[in-house]
Formats: C-alpha cells, sequence, structure tokens
C-alpha cells in the first residue's frame, strides 16, 4: 500500500521527468522559417505532443502549457501544491514582501542659476530658461 508522502513524492519525479521532456521538445524542434511555426520532430508521449504538431506559432494559436499538461498528469490539487506560483505564495513572495528595501522618492537637485554666466545654445534649454526667468523677475521688481 501506498502512503500520501509515497504519492507525493510520484509527483515531484513525474514532474522533474516532464520538465527534462519539456526541454528535449523545446531544443529539439524545427522551426519552419516560411510559415513562421515551431514543430515537433517527435513524439513525446508524456507531454501529449506527436510528431509534427506544432507548437509554436505566430498568430492565432494557443501555446503549449507545462502547468496544464501537469495537472493532466497528477490532478490540481496536487499541481498547485508542488509547483506553487511565485506570485500567489512560497518562498519568492516571502522574500518579496520581507526583505526588500522601501523605496523612497528623491528630491530634484536645488539648482541656482548663475546669471553672470554666458547663456548656452541661445538661451534654448531648460537651464536657461530658468535664468531667464529669474532675470525677468528680478528687472521687474527693481
Amino acid at each position: 500500500m501506498f502512503t500520501v508522502t509515497d504519492s507525493w513524492e510520484r509527483a515531484r519525479e513525474l514532474r522533474r521527468k516532464l520538465k527534462v521532456e519539456w526541454a528535449e521538445l523545446w531544443k529539439t524542434r524545427h522551426d519552419d522559417e516560411v510559415v513562421a511555426e515551431g514543430i515537433s520532430i517527435k513524439k513525446y508521449e508524456e507531454l501529449f505532443v506527436d510528431r509534427g504538431e506544432i507548437i509554436h506559432a505566430t498568430r492565432d494559436y494557443k501555446p503549449l502549457s507545462f502547468g496544464e499538461i501537469y495537472e493532466k498528469h497528477v490532478g490540481a490539487e496536487k499541481a498547485e501544491r508542488i509547483d506553487i506560483n511565485p506570485r500567489e505564495g512560497g518562498w519568492g513572495k516571502f522574500a518579496r514582501t520581507h526583505f526588500t528595501a522601501k523605496r523612497t522618492k528623491r528630491e530634484r537637485p536645488k539648482i541656482k542659476p548663475d546669471l553672470n554666466q554666458h547663456q548656452r545654445k541661445g538661451g534654448a534649454g531648460w537651464l536657461n530658461q530658468a535664468r531667464i526667468r529669474r532675470k525677468q523677475r528680478l528687472n521687474s521688481e527693481d
């Protein structure tokens, strides 16, 4: 009789085997550049992919999903528990929420334009515009 932990170990081992087969599928595919699609060059029974099946295309195609294939083998409950999405929980989310530094907004540096300097580029830049406005303000106050 199999124990619960044994079935979980089998599910984990199956996941490892599927990942190896998944990597081989994508490494050995044939890329048809004329019609812009990737084609399987051999049959992968564990991944439910036949020889000559389109595995990647640019238009109107639902790509293969490793998660869906794994769910077909072990069921939704085990698939969720073994292969946790890092956005939903697990160590990745824990690290993001507890160990990331809180970012603060940086203040812009305070620039005091020197009005006695020569204007560059005919006074077209933002710094020169600030100088011109300041000169106008100073002249209007006098």
